[in-house]
């Protein structure tokens, strides 16, 4: 017998407007962050107010892990 469980779980994309089309484009990207939706949204508004670059991305993360 196999015990197959499943979790899910959510991460961040970010995303840049570069061509004239409004075509966005994924320029930074962490999966399996946390399974709590709302805390990861949560994080995604607070950098989206905050307009922090996606090169802190990786170091906001671990941040946000160990709190």
């Amino acid at each position: 017998m196999s015990d197959k469980s499943s979790r899910t779980a959510y991460g961040i994309a970010a995303y840049a407007k570069s061509d004239p089309d409004s075509t966005a484009t994924i320029v930074a990207s962490v999966h399996d962050i946390c399974s709590d939706k709302g805390m990861v949204e949560a994080l995604v508004q607070k950098c989206n107010y905050l307009k922090l670059s996606t090169i802190h991305l990786q170091e906001i993360i671990e941040d946000f892990l160990s709190l």
